[in-house]
């Protein structure tokens, strides 16, 4: 159960977290270039470095968000359903904490979230634009606290705070392999794969429950919706020089975005 109040400010907790990271992001000087990179979801593909018909170096390269699009839609229906505070507070019932398991856990182990997530902390990093995220099958625990908790947590960014408290891999381990039921009292979650300090949680009381999934899919709905107004704020047409380095394999080339047709164009120089 939570009240519109107490919604609202996990709400601007969250959106804060997410404008400062963005504007952390793309002002250090050395990043101009790759957050174009970033913004134009540019990638390098090796199966056509011997292709004389396209080139290897793509741009609006947006498959995997296309594939999300309906668990996208999903969560927000959820939201807009079950959030919408009708009523003075919403209820918990367990048909809707099941449901709420269930997208926590395909928010955490979407590659194309983790991906989106890591690319942020490369840039806040000054690492060199990544063409290629490769996130691991297994062991995201260790990808999502190394590569990216621990990145945000070194400069001091408010969505460290976020993705501590809203990350527990097992709450997603207790969901994916059925080791979980709700207590007698039905106010709790009782987690059957308690074994500290690993898996540290006994028993999650459901108000708890409720903020550790609405940090975890506001963060999701707010990345995305200031990547694409970030987007939508460059300069019509203005081009961009970028340096696109993938392996072995270096490149020069412009990159602008064309508001009218909404997509990035580019060209090797």
């Amino acid at each position: 159960m939570i009240r519109k109040q107490e919604f609202t400010r996990l709400r601007i907790e969250v959106e804060q977290a997410v404008n400062e990271v963005f504007e952390f992001a793309k002002n250090h000087e050395k990043n101009q270039n790759d957050y174009i990179l970033f913004l134009s979801r540019s990638k390098y593909e090796p199966k056509y470095e011997n292709n004389d018909r396209v080139t290897p170096w793509l741009l609006d390269h947006a498959l995997d968000e296309i594939l999300d699009r309906d668990r996208v839609d999903f969560l927000l229906e959820h939201l807009n359903s079950q959030y919408n505070f009708r009523a003075i507070n919403t209820s918990d019932s367990k048909f809707s904490l099941t449901m709420e398991l269930m997208i926590y856990t395909h928010l955490w182990e979407s590659k194309r979230n983790l991906a989106m997530f890591k690319k942020l902390a490369d840039l806040c990093d000054s690492k060199p634009y990544d063409f290629n995220v490769k996130v691991p099958s297994r062991g995201k625990y260790d990808f999502v606290v190394n590569n990216i908790r621990n990145v945000f947590e070194k400069h001091q960014l408010k969505i460290y705070d976020i993705i501590k408290y809203a990350y527990r891999s097992q709450l997603r381990n207790a969901f994916a392999h059925s080791v979980y039921h709700f207590g007698l009292n039905e106010t709790d979650i009782v987690l059957e794969n308690y074994d500290p300090p690993n898996s540290p949680i006994e028993r999650l009381p459901f108000d708890e429950w409720t903020k550790i999934f609405l940090k975890s899919a506001l963060l999701q709905n707010f990345i995305f919706n200031k990547f694409n107004q970030e987007i939508e704020d460059l300069e019509p047409l203005k081009e961009y020089e970028v340096r696109m380095d993938y392996g072995d394999s270096k490149s020069v080339g412009t990159i602008k975005y064309d508001s009218e047709g909404k997509r990035f164009t580019g060209k090797r120089n």
